[in-house]
């Protein structure tokens, strides 16, 4: 292959990518819900709240909470305080409670209520929801009662910018590049490159390069402009990681669904209809447990799970082995696929 000729044809793509205005409009859209809802910043509390109580010693305040108002307060008992912490850093309860045995300076209240830093709704619910009931449980009028301590500390609006990635990811390689590439053939755009000196395979590689390319970009400006963290560079390599190799995964598909459809508006309905079930089984995993096994055979699932761990909770590669070894499988399905398309359709076409 003709690495000068590979990237004669990307940077054709992306300058053309740059002077389209639909394709400019679908990435802008994303990147402005993710700002605008980072502003929001979570404005919802959860309508009942997870609750870990921790310590034998604490089992009647545990069976206070869950006969109190079981509609509002689920109970689980931890024995030890690092698992119930990772307990509310993976999201699996909302907030763990201890009494507070030291009673220093620094935390006078009488219970100590280990919580997600990033979630508003959450450090409300447990002021409105669960410190009355600490209150009433130690025989009082309602006063301060709860000291927080914050086991993720990143930006509130930070917790949306997984979704918004994911999102886009999809959006841009499924909707986006199927369509570009069938136009491309419907035009006869895709016959003039063939022509010249570039190989057939050289062709593939570079639309498959410059689709990767534009997602990297959009999903960089996107973190730019939110301002994203990370505390650790073991962080920002897993979410370059992940960026990538769902950038190729979905730049494939897209490719894929281009290959096959003879004129634009068929990529485009085949893709539409390809992207909702792509996408929002995904996305209400973590609320629906039908949703969650469907989930576990799309891409997209493994992409918008790694994503949320490594900006939430900052996992190092081995904690996420299950989304990257699930991303790999479907990177290699994907890329096979494509491959074994683009040579099936240009075997008809001679």
């Amino acid at each position: 292959m003709d690495i000068g000729r590979i990237w004669a044809i990307v940077a054709k793509d992306l300058l053309e990518a740059l002077r389209n205005k639909t394709i400019l409009v679908a990435i802008f859209l994303p990147l402005a819900a993710s700002l605008s809802l980072a502003v929001i910043a979570d404005p919802e509390k959860p309508v009942h709240l997870d609750v870990g109580v921790l310590g034998s010693d604490n089992y009647p305040l545990e069976v206070y909470l869950a006969t109190s108002v079981p509609e509002l307060v689920y109970v689980t008992h931890y024995e030890d305080l690092e698992l119930g912490q990772e307990a509310v850093a993976r999201g699996d309860i909302d907030v763990l409670i201890t009494k507070n045995t030291a009673q220093d300076v620094n935390l006078p209240a009488d219970f100590i209520a280990f919580t997600d830093g990033s979630s508003v709704g959450i450090q409300l619910a447990v002021k409105e929801i669960l410190e009355p009931l600490l209150a009433a449980y130690l025989g009082r009028a309602t006063e301060p009662t709860v000291d927080f301590i914050f086991i993720n500390q990143s930006k509130p609006g930070q917790a949306l910018i997984p979704l918004w990635l994911t999102i886009t990811t999809v959006m841009v390689g499924v909707m986006i590049l199927s369509g570009n590439f069938a136009e491309e053939k419907e035009k006869g755009t895709l016959d003039n490159i063939r022509i010249s000196p570039a190989q057939d395979g050289e062709i593939l590689v570079s639309k498959g390069i410059s689709g990767v390319i534009l997602i990297v970009l959009v999903s960089v400006i996107m973190l730019g402009l939110n301002k994203v963290t990370l505390p650790n560079i073991a962080g920002y390599i897993s979410l370059a990681l992940l960026i990538v190799m769902g950038a190729v995964i979905f730049t494939a598909i897209g490719l894929l669904i281009g290959i096959f459809s003879k004129t634009q508006s068929a990529a485009r309905a085949i893709s539409t209809i390809i992207y909702f079930p792509l996408i929002f089984p995904a996305l209400a995993a973590d609320f629906a447990p039908g949703a969650a096994k469907m989930a576990a055979f799309l891409p997209s699932f493994y992409l918008y799970r790694g994503l949320k761990e490594t900006m939430l909770f900052s996992p190092s590669l081995f904690a996420l082995k299950a989304d990257l070894v699930g991303l790999t499988v479907f990177l290699l399905i994907s890329f096979s696929g494509t491959m074994w398309g683009y040579r099936k359709v240009l075997r008809q076409e001679r």
